[in-house]
């Protein structure tokens, strides 16, 4: 138990913090969340995944495993998201929105932070590209399960080419292999801009909570968000056994998909017409629950 209240102390209250502040600001300011979430996905996320790849110590193979993984936790969650939705007689745009709920995860906002905290900068380049297969997969898989299989495959490749995060993972693993250098004085400025994500994402997330409002359907909602941060983590914790990964490389996998739904979720509902008060309702539930259960779960797997 104290072990429990230690990780909570040291991980998730400075989380706590700095999105109290977003949504504190938000309430008081109404924040543009649009302008600063297009700084975190245009500037400063590439910034810290193009940085945190090219320093990266894990070898091609552990590399593709992860990418790998996370796609199998994402695609595994669709699959069962859609199927329960389908058994349970939830409307078309009802099941895109639990099956996308229980998919998407807050890998960026919420589990790059978690990770740093709990497990020191050296555990970034592993949290970095779990975060990168999950934002590709959000506007592949997502968009599809947003708009209930009516989004084409042109038009979610279209979101990926727009989006410069595939890019900057691409440019950091060619820094890596040592393909080319970057140059001090730019390398020194994107590291710079990388060290703003973590507080901006934290910031985004508090003030999009902010938003949010829970007015129907809450058992529905529970069960969505209590499969997201509990089903989810038994799901990877036997595709990681499976895989044959171990030690820190095992619990950061398995903790970055375990994390709540993802807040982009609640824009592809909105953008491509799923019910969107729910999958806000999950995001909060999920994000609420998680504060407790990545706790327990983080001492279980030893950060």
């Amino acid at each position: 138990m104290l072990q429990l209240l230690q990780v909570f102390y040291n991980v998730i209250t400075p989380i706590l913090l700095i999105a109290a502040l977003g949504f504190t600001l938000d309430h008081k300011f109404k924040l543009n969340t649009r302008s600063l979430s297009q700084i975190i996905i245009y500037l400063a996320s590439p910034a810290l995944v193009l940085t945190s790849i090219s320093r990266t110590t894990l070898i091609s193979q552990k590399l593709q495993q992860i990418v790998f993984f996370t796609a199998a936790v994402m695609g595994s969650m669709a699959v069962i998201g859609w199927g329960l939705a389908s058994l349970l007689g939830l409307g078309k745009k009802l099941k895109s929105a639990f099956a996308l709920s229980v998919t998407l995860l807050n890998a960026g906002n919420f589990g790059i932070p978690f990770i740093v905290f709990a497990f020191g900068q050296d555990a970034l380049g592993v949290a970095v590209i779990v975060y990168a297969t999950t934002a590709i997969v959000a506007n592949t898989l997502g968009i599809f399960l947003a708009s209930s299989g009516s989004a084409s495959v042109k038009n979610s490749l279209t979101n990926i080419v727009k989006v410069p995060l595939p890019y900057a993972v691409a440019l950091g693993l060619l820094v890596n292999f040592g393909v080319f250098a970057l140059p001090a004085p730019v390398g020194r400025g994107l590291e710079l801009l990388g060290q703003a994500a973590v507080p901006l994402m934290l910031v985004v997330l508090g003030a999009q909570l902010a938003r949010v409002k829970i007015e129907k359907q809450l058992p529905l909602i529970a069960l969505a968000g209590s499969m997201k941060v509990l089903f989810a983590p038994v799901l990877g914790y036997f595709l990681a056994r499976l895989m044959g990964f171990s030690g820190q490389t095992a619990s950061i996998a398995i903790i970055q998909t375990s994390m709540p739904t993802a807040v982009i979720s609640m824009i592809l509902a909105e953008e491509f017409g799923s019910e969107a008060k729910f999958v806000s309702g999950v995001v909060m539930f999920s994000t609420l629950l998680s504060f407790l259960s990545l706790s327990v779960l983080l001492t279980l797997l030893g950060g």
